[in-house]
């Protein structure tokens, strides 16, 4: 009876379920990366920006052409949001002319107390 309802709810619910990317935070570059896009994208923000936390994750499912990054830098710190995006864009401007969006979420790391 248990297994008859659990298994008509996975097929219910089966079609309606969006596994979410996984959220990865790299100071140092991951063992692996899932695509070759990620590893690129992620050693180009390290080198440019020093960031102290980086996640790259392809959100098309492993084609390129959407990306979602996650980064904090210290170099965000005193600039809006704005600013911050347009750094990471300036970055990956020859990158971006070859996929078809980019999701960014930019930070500045917590001030340590003293």
């Amino acid at each position: 009876m248990l297994r008859q309802t659990l298994g008509r709810f996975a097929q219910r619910s089966s079609s309606r379920i969006c596994p979410a990317p996984a959220r990865r935070f790299y100071v140092a570059p991951p063992a692996t990366f899932g695509t070759d896009g990620e590893k690129h994208i992620f050693h180009k923000l390290n080198a440019g920006l020093s960031p102290t936390k980086l996640a790259v994750t392809d959100s098309s499912g492993g084609c390129g052409s959407m990306y979602v990054v996650e980064i904090e830098a210290e170099c965000f710190r005193g600039l809006n949001r704005v600013k911050q995006t347009k750094m990471v864009n300036a970055l990956l401007k020859d990158e971006l002319k070859e996929m078809h969006g980019m999701r960014v979420l930019c930070s500045v790391p917590p001030k340590e107390e003293a």
